[in-house]
């Protein structure tokens, strides 16, 4: 059961195709909560650091805006995912009508991934390089670490609870 290269379209970038996930009314909204909860979790581990750091006196660790950025870059990435139109990124039939081009949201959505994927990056070499290398408290370091990990995980999560066709949802207007 081979299929030929030329039996694909030619429109497509992946041979295997995409599919399309059913989940019910509740669980596409516990996917929402749950990606609430992993980014506000992931700011939390990062706050406790932000508080334990200015508050103990024996840590010589402050953090700067060196150890924000990577979760400020992150949370910009997950906004970026997350606000494009899914629809836009499989059409390419935008009509002569639209102005939009079919690579603008493909863009943004790669810029998204690149800031969380830098997020990420930018948090493990602050941890290198600010805490493991002078020996100091390694706790700030790996709570940016897991801050930027719960971000980009809560971007996950919501991304395939947005994605999911939803079918028990059934509008009737009636007037």
């Amino acid at each position: 059961m081979s299929t030929r290269w030329d039996d694909y379209e030619n429109r497509r970038i992946c041979l295997l195709p995409i599919p399309r996930l059913r989940l019910g009314e509740n669980k596409r909204d516990v996917g929402i909560y749950v990606s609430g909860g992993l980014f506000a979790l992931g700011w939390w581990f990062f706050i406790d650091a932000v508080v334990c750091s200015s508050t103990s006196n024996e840590h010589k660790v402050t953090l700067t805006l060196v150890d924000w950025m990577s979760g400020i870059f992150s949370t910009l990435g997950l906004l970026f995912v997350n606000s494009i139109d899914k629809s836009l990124l499989v059409n390419d039939d935008f009509g002569y009508s639209s102005n939009i081009s079919p690579w603008t949201p493909r863009f943004l959505l790669f810029i998204g991934f690149a800031l969380m994927a830098g997020g990420l990056a930018g948090s493990v070499t602050v941890l290198i390089l600010k805490y493991i290398i002078p020996e100091f408290e390694i706790y700030f370091g790996v709570a940016e670490v897991a801050q930027n990990t719960a971000i980009m995980l809560s971007s996950v999560v919501l991304w395939v609870a947005q994605n999911s066709e939803q079918s028990d949802y059934n509008y009737n207007y009636v007037l």
